[in-house]
């Protein structure tokens, strides 16, 4: 009776919110057109999709952007996705092929109340054991990994995984989204063709103002087709003061981002 109402759910929320019959294949790739955030899409008034196409090469897919541009959501709606698909439901999309996937790995930033660790430690377990255990078929989330420790620490970690999977003659399906610009920095990354980069797309003013009520949040996933010395300093700032600070930025704060701005 338990599994004749699980199969009754999925099927009215697929058919109230127009999902679509997924495609399972054999090769390792994913081909999600217009997907949409099966849980975010019904929080807001309009739900921004986005595509994701990730063939036999350029298998690493590294996001950038600066916070509440929606980084996060992205990689998390392409996880439900795949698991969506895996266990026999519609999905949220206009289309979808999904190559058969063994496991999903999330270093997310997620919180256990009853676990006696940091959030940066079970992210460091989580990524242990995508090194030791992910496969061509597996697909990996890091979502700011990297970020619950010392920056330069941060980058160093968070690099060499990068390079761990390039290393890889197969490697798996990889979203990062980060921070951490200075992973673009010359030496940091190998430059290979199993590494693409991705924005999340938003609007300034002519005038340049940081105040975020003139920032316009696109939500889109674009590709990096030309990448150098990626920064997103000029938006962090802004949206920190606007977002957390109410606009009242204390000195120092605005003194050291221009110092690592200068730095860089």
């Amino acid at each position: 009776m338990m599994f004749t109402f699980s199969i009754l759910s999925l099927a009215i929320v697929a058919h109230q919110n127009n999902y679509v019959r997924p495609i399972l294949t054999e090769e390792t790739l994913l081909d999600i057109q217009n997907g949409r955030h099966v849980l975010q899409e019904m929080t807001v008034d309009t739900f921004i999709p986005n595509d994701t196409k990730i063939l036999h090469d350029e298998r690493i897919i590294i996001i950038t952007g600066p916070n509440y541009s929606g980084k996060s959501i992205y990689i998390k709606q392409v996880a439900l996705i795949v698991f969506l698909s895996h266990i026999g439901s519609f999905v949220p999309a206009d289309a979808a092929t999904v190559g058969l996937t063994d496991r999903i790995f999330c270093a997310t930033g997620s919180k256990l109340m009853t676990a006696e660790q940091s959030t940066f430690m079970i992210d460091l377990h989580q990524v242990g054991l995508m090194l030791r255990q992910a496969t061509s078929r597996s697909l990996c989330l890091l979502d700011e990994f990297g970020k619950g420790t010392l920056t330069e620490d941060g980058i160093g970690l968070l690099g060499g995984t990068v390079n761990y999977f390039v290393a890889c003659d197969d490697p798996p399906k990889v979203l990062l989204s980060t921070h951490l610009t200075e992973l673009f920095n010359d030496g940091c990354l190998p430059k290979s063709e199993k590494v693409n980069f991705f924005t999340m797309s938003l609007l300034r003013p002519d005038n340049n103002s940081t105040d975020i009520k003139d920032i316009v949040f696109l939500y889109r996933y674009i590709s990096m087709t030309f990448l150098h010395h990626v920064t997103a300093s000029q938006h962090i700032l802004p949206l920190a003061t606007g977002a957390t600070l109410g606009g009242n930025a204390h000195p120092s704060l605005k003194s050291e981002a221009g110092r690592f701005k200068r730095e860089d």
